[in-house]
């Protein structure tokens, strides 16, 4: 039985000088921890560099706003690049005002309505279905809603216009939009 007493002390012995080196261990493992941390929280953070494809890109969450924003961009391209250009003939100022809204109306609801429901197709034509529909409302509005007091010269400077117009006002709309979000204005 003395032997059986000696093992087991033999065994709590070599037990707690386990325990004191592993302490030891996990004492040396947190205070690495700490230190790692320490590390992590003063470095600073870099920006990660993510490529995102928004389709009609939205200025603001509300949509009344979103719709002021808009035709306030659009009035202001569609009447630059007519003047510049001379794409287009207008009776007065206020029929250019007309069409932007009009047109603003038309296309928020023509961007929807493909966003929401034909995505795929928006997908496989790289984002030309849009171009498709715009032209197809500048159209219609040149022809069907104001007649003579304001028509574009030529199909092909309506053509011209709408690609024109598209690409500086991604451009512009990019620029707002990264403004917006470093300002984070909501």
């Amino acid at each position: 039985m003395n032997k059986d007493l000696k093992k087991e002390k033999d065994k709590k012995e070599i037990n707690e000088e386990n325990l004191g080196v592993e302490k030891e261990e996990l004492e040396t493992l947190l205070k690495a921890i700490e230190e790692l941390e320490k590390v992590k929280s003063t470095r600073k953070k870099e920006p990660r560099n993510i490529i995102s494809i928004e389709f009609g890109g939205v200025f603001h969450n509300n949509i009344y706003i979103n719709f002021i924003f808009s035709f306030i961009l659009n009035l202001t391209l569609i009447y630059l690049i007519i003047e510049l250009f001379s794409f287009a003939e207008y009776n007065d100022i206020i029929y250019v005002v007309i069409l932007a809204l009009v047109y603003t109306f038309f296309e928020s609801i023509y961007k929807s309505y493909i966003l929401f429901h034909h995505f795929k197709i928006i997908i496989k034509s790289l984002g030309f279905i849009f171009y498709i529909g715009y032209v197809a409302i500048f159209y219609s509005l040149d022809v069907y809603v104001f007649g003579d007091s304001f028509n574009f010269m030529d199909e092909t400077f309506l053509v011209a216009f709408v690609a024109i117009f598209m690409l500086v006002r991604y451009i512009i709309g990019t620029m707002l939009i990264k403004y917006f979000r470093k300002r984070n204005i909501k």
